[in-house]
C-alpha cells in the first residue's frame, strides 16, 4: 500500500524538485505526476522510521524503484552535510530527489503513572527508538544534548533512460569533501544501483548475508573483501600480515555497526568489511587474526587466504585471482570400481547412497554429501581434503563398495575433479536371507551345474572375481572365504556392550585382532575411515575394544604405544554440561575439569586451566577474566569413548518426554530454573523420537569428568542424561534415583549425550 505525499510532508522533511534543465517532454509528464503523488509505504517518517531503515539495509536502499539515501549526524554539525548531484536525471523537470531533510527524536511527555494507556503509548514509542529502558531522564538530557545524532533523508526516482549520482558532502574548513558517492541507473523500468554498494555490505543484516553466501574471505571484482568481526571490548585487534611476491593494499573499510542511541555496551562485536586492492605483481599469502597482541594466549580467531596478484600498474585495480582452499566452487566426484576400471552406476538398487566426510580434529561434525548421479557435484571446492576421513556407503544387493582411494585430475578456478576408487566386496548371500554360510555356496554350485529350479537372487553376491561374471572360480574364492570366516575364533569379551560408541578409524592399516592383544592372530587391516561400533571390553583394560567389523569380530587397539594418541575417533559428544555455583556468601571460586572419556571442545567463558570466577548466593558469576557476567559455567566435549551404564533406566515414549524430564529432574533435585534450562535444550532433540531409552549416569560419567572446586563445595549434584533413540520399545529394569539436598556451598551440574544408533 501506498502513503499520499501530502502525508509525507506532514512529517517535517521537506521536499522540493531538482533543477529543471531542459524542460521535460510530453511522454515523461505522466510519469513525473505519478512521483508527486504517491510513495512507498517504507519511506521514513520520524526518527525511529529512518534508524530502523539504516540498521537494516544501510545508507543507500533501493526498493519500488524508489532510492532512499539516509544517514545520521551530529545534530550541532547538521549544516556541515550536504549532497551534491550529477547524471541524465538531474537535468529533465522531475522530482528526481527532495531536498535534504533532517528527523531528530521527539520529546514526549511524561506519562502519568496512573494512566495504563499513556504509559504503555509512551513505552511503544521508546520501544521503536531503541530506549529499552524506558527511563525518561533519557529525554531530558539528551534535548540539551548538542552533539546528539539526527537523521538526514533524501528520496529519488530515476526515469527509465536516465541515471543518476549523489554525492555526500561534509564541509571541512570552507570547502566540502566528498566521503561517499552513490550512482544509479534506469534502463529497462527498474532502477539499479551501479556503485560499490549495490554489494559492499554496510549493515549486519547485509554482513551476514554477505558471509553466509561469500565466506570471510573472498573475491570481488578487483577487491580482496575481508568481513571481520572484532570485540574490542575484550582488547582483541585485528591484525593483517602478507607474505610473498605479491602485495595488496587496503583501500576501503565500510563500517556495518548499527546506530544505536544509547551508550555500546561491553562485548558488542564490530562488523565491518576491508577492501584491499592490488599493489604488486606475484603470489601473496595473507593472515587475518583477531586476538589480543599483547596477550601470549591463542588468537581468538585466524584466517588464511591464498592470492595471485596481477597489478597491471594499477589500472582499473589490477586483477586478483583466489587460490585459498575456502573459495567458492564445485568439487565433482566420480566414482570408480577398483577391478573394472569402470565408472560405478548409481541407480535405484542402492538403499543408502551417501559419502561422508569427516575432520579427524573435529570427528563430530562430519559432512555428507549425497550421492543422486555418477560423477556428483559438492557445491564446495574444499570438499576433498587429504587429511580427512572419507566412508562412501553404496550397498546394493550382493555387496557393498569400500575402502575408497582418491586422485585429483583436475584442478580450475571454480571447481576440481577427483576421482574416487572403490573396491566391490561381494557378501556371498546368493540366497538374500541376510546369511552367508553353506547353503550359498550349495545353491551357487547347483546354478553352475544347471539344476532344475536352481536360482541366484543376487548373483553379483557371488561375484568374487569381480569380472561381471559367475564361474568356477568364485565357486572357489567362495569355499575358501567360507573357510576362513569358519576357523577365526575371537576371545569372548568379559563385558558384552549394547549401546556401544560409534566409531571410526583414524589411519590405515589398524589391526583386528582375534584377542586384546598383538600376540594374537591379525585378521583384518582396518583402512581409514571405517566406522564401526563397540561391542564389548574387558575389565582393568582402557587399550583394547571388542568391535565388529562387517562380517568378522576381533579386538582392535585405541591408543598407540604411548598410550596416549588415539587410533580411533568416537562421533559421540558429551553435549551441554552447564555448572551452576551457589555460595552461601561471596566468593572467588577456581573450577578445573579432568577429562579421560572425551577431548574438551567448547567452553563459555573461556576455559584457560580452569575458570576463575566470583560466585553469588544467588548463582551469579562475575569471570574474573574479562569482567562479563554469567548464570552458569558451559563446556561441552567431543571424540567421547565414555561406556555408559544402560543397564537400568527407562523407556520413555516421545511424546511423554517432556512430563517424565520435569518428574524425574523435580525429584533428583533441580530447581524451575535449572530443570526449565535442561527441558529447553534437550526436549526438541528427543520429543520427536518414537521412544528414548534414558539412563542417569553416576560413576560412568563424573569418573570420566572430573570436577575440582576450590573452595570445596559443601553438597554437589551432577545429573548426567544419556539416552538413545529408538523405533521400538524395550524392557529394561527400572532406575533408582536419589534425591540431593543442598547445602551449604551448593553446586549443581547438568549435562546430556545422545548415544547414536
Amino acid at each position: 500500500m501506498k502513503n499520499k505525499l501530502i502525508a509525507f510532508l506532514t512529517t517535517g522533511l521537506m521536499m522540493t524538485s531538482a533543477v529543471a534543465i531542459p524542460p521535460v517532454y510530453a511522454e515523461e509528464e505522466a510519469e513525473s505526476d505519478s512521483l508527486l503523488d504517491y510513495l512507498p509505504d517504507w519511506t521514513p517518517k520520524n526518527f525511529g522510521d529512518a534508524m530502523r531503515l539504516y540498521n537494516k539495509y544501510g545508507s543507500s536502499p533501493v526498493e519500488d524503484n524508489y532510492i532512499c539515501l539516509v544517514r545520521p549526524v551530529p545534530f550541532d554539525k547538521k549544516d556541515d552535510y550536504e549532497i551534491s548531484y550529477g547524471g541524465s536525471m538531474y537535468y529533465i523537470n522531475t522530482p528526481a530527489c527532495f531536498s535534504l531533510g533532517t528527523y531528530d527524536i521527539e520529546i514526549p511527555e511524561k506519562p502519568d503513572p496512573e494512566d495504563y494507556g499513556a504509559v504503555r503509548a509512551y513505552e511503544n514509542y521508546c520501544d521503536s527508538i531503541g530506549l529499552y529502558t524506558h527511563d525518561y531522564s533519557f529525554f531530558e538530557n539528551y534535548a540539551n544534548d548538542p552533539s546528539r545524532y539526527v537523521f538526514q533523508v533524501d528520496m529519488f526516482r530515476v526515469l527509465k533512460g536516465y541515471d543518476l549520482t549523489v554525492s555526500m558532502l561534509k564541509k571541512s574548513g570552507d570547502n566540502y569533501t566528498e566521503t561517499y558517492k552513490y550512482s544509479f541507473e534506469n534502463t529497462d523500468g527498474t532502477v539499479v544501483q551501479t556503485d560499490i554498494y549495490s554489494w559492499l555490505p554496510d549493515s549486519v543484516p547485509e554482513f551476514n548475508d554477505y558471509v553466509s553466501v561469500h565466506g570471510t574471505a573472498s573475491v570481488n571484482d578487483c577487491f580482496i573483501v575481508y568481513c571481520s568481526e572484532v570485540n574490542s571490548s575484550t582488547g582483541a585487534s585485528l591484525k593483517m600480515e602478507q607474505s610473498g611476491e605479491g602485495k595488496v593494499k587496503k583501500v576501503r573499510e565500510s563500517y556495518c555497526t548499527p546506530f544505536d542511541i544509547m551508550p555500546t555496551l561491553d562485548g558488542e562485536t564490530s562488523r565491518s568489511v576491508i577492501l584491499y586492492q592490488a599493489a604488486a605483481d606475484g603470489n601473496v599469502d595473507i593472515k587475518w587474526t583477531v586476538g589480543r597482541e599483547w596477550s601470549p594466549e591463542e588468537p581468538f580467531e585466524q584466517f588464511t587466504g591464498k592470492y595471485e596478484i596481477k597489478y597491471n600498474g594499477g589500472i582499473e585495480g589490477g586483477i586478483i585471482i583466489d587460490h585459498s582452499p575456502s573459495r567458492k566452487g564445485n568439487t565433482i566426484f566420480t566414482l570408480i570400481d577398483k577391478a573394472t576400471g569402470k565408472t560405478i552406476s548409481i541407480g535405484n538398487r542402492y538403499a543408502y547412497k551417501y559419502m561422508r566426510k569427516t575432520d579427524p580434529q573435529e570427528p563430530n561434525t562430519s559432512l555428507v554429501f549425497d550421492i543422486s548421479e555418477n560423477p556428483f557435484t559438492v557445491e564446495s571446492i574444499n570438499a576433498y581434503d587429504p587429511d580427512c576421513i572419507y566412508s562412501v556407503s553404496l550397498d546394493p544387493s550382493g555387496g557393498r563398495y569400500d575402502h575408497p582411494e582418491f586422485e585429483i585430475t583436475a584442478e580450475y578456478l571454480d571447481h576440481i575433479d577427483v576421482n574416487c576408487y572403490l573396491e566391490w566386496i561381494p557378501s556371498g548371500d546368493v540366497n538374500g536371507n541376510g546369511l552367508f554360510n553353506l547353503a550359498d555356496m550349495v545353491s551357487l554350485q547347483k546354478w553352475l551345474l544347471s539344476a532344475p529350479d536352481s536360482e541366484l537372487k543376487f548373483w553379483e553376491a557371488a561375484d568374487f572375481c569381480r569380472d561381471n561374471k559367475i564361474d568356477a572360480f568364485d565357486l572357489c574364492l567362495m569355499k575358501q572365504e567360507l573357510l576362513e570366516r569358519k576357523i577365526i575364533s575371537y576371545v569372548e569379551p568379559e563385558n558384552r556392550v549394547v549401546y556401544g560408541a560409534y566409531c571410526g578409524v583414524l589411519e590405515d592399516g589398524l589391526g583386528l585382532y582375534t584377542g586384546p592383544g598383538e600376540e594374537y592372530e591379525c585378521i583384518a587391516k582396518l583402512p581409514k575411515g571405517t566406522e564401526f561400533r563397540e561391542r564389548g571390553y574387558q575389565n582393568n583394560n582402557d587399550v583394547w575394544m571388542f568391535i565388529e567389523y562387517g562380517d568378522k569380530c576381533g579386538w582392535i587397539k585405541i591408543v598407540k604405544e604411548d598410550g596416549v594418541t588415539r587410533t580411533i575417533y568416537s562421533y559421540d559428544l558429551v553435549d551441554q554440561p552447564v555448572i551452576y555455583l551457589y555460595p552461601e556468601e561471596e566468593t572467588d571460586v577456581h573450577v578445573e575439569l579432568e577429562l579421560t572419556g572425551s577431548d574438551l571442545a567448547t567452553t563459555y567463558p573461556k576455559y584457560n586451566n580452569g575458570w576463575d570466577v566470583t560466585a553469588y548466593p544467588d548463582g551469579r558469576l562475575l569471570n574474573k577474566a574479562d569482567g562479563t557476567h554469567h548464570r552458569y559455567l558451559f563446556w561441552d566435549s567431543v571424540n567421547c569413548l565414555t561406556r555408559f551404564d544402560f543397564s537400568k533406566g527407562f523407556c520413555v515414549d516421545g511424546s511423554d518426554t517432556e512430563s517424565f524430564l520435569k518428574e524425574k529432574l523435580t525429584y533428583m533435585g533441580l530447581t524451575e530454573d535449572e530443570m526449565n534450562e535442561f527441558i529447553v535444550y534437550w526436549l526438541p532433540r528427543m520429543e520427536h523420537n518414537k521412544y528414548n531409552l534414558i539412563s542417569f549416569q553416576g560413576k560412568a560419567y563424573t569418573d570420566s569428568a572430573k570436577l575440582d572446586i576450590t573452595p570445596a563445595p559443601d553438597s554437589e549434584c551432577r545429573v548426567f542424561m544419556a539416552y538413545v533413540p529408538l523405533e521400538e520399545s524395550v524392557d529394561i529394569e527400572p532406575q533408582q534415583l536419589e534425591t540431593f539436598e543442598r547445602k551449604g556451598f551448593a553446586v549443581v551440574e547438568w549435562g546430556g549425550c545422545e548415544v547414536k544408533q
